[in-house]
């Protein structure tokens, strides 16, 4: 998932070139080394909040209807530190964190969908 994420940083870079400047290849290195980090960063702020808000509603259905913005959240919060905590990234927008937040967004199903395959077999 982080090679993913990763990719989608770097196609959104591309794509818009005024909203991120990369130094070099080190920003690749450092953003696979502090992508675990700064994951445990946004969950331990978004995970116990999804669990308040799910446990303050209703049980209409087995998933609480909030995970998707707080996965949406979870993943925007980790793109906003990439581009505003590496070293070697210039970001002039926080474009690259919403586009990466709901591509992963929209790859969840099929996360799940593989995953889920791979235990069946």
């Amino acid at each position: 998932m982080g090679l993913v994420f990763l990719l989608v940083l770097l196609v959104t870079a591309a794509v818009f070139p005024g909203t991120i400047e990369f130094d070099g290849l080190a920003p690749v290195f450092w953003a696979l080394l502090l992508l675990a980090p700064y994951s445990a960063i946004a969950m331990s702020i978004t995970v116990p909040t999804r669990r308040l808000v799910c446990a303050s509603l209703p049980p209409l259905t087995h998933r609480c209807p909030a995970g998707a913005a707080f996965g949406w959240l979870s993943a925007f919060l980790v793109g906003l530190m990439l581009l505003e905590w590496m070293p070697g990234v210039h970001a002039h927008s926080v474009l690259p964190a919403v586009v990466v937040a709901t591509v992963g967004l929209l790859l969840e199903p099929l996360a799940q969908q593989l995953g889920g395959s791979k235990t069946k077999g």
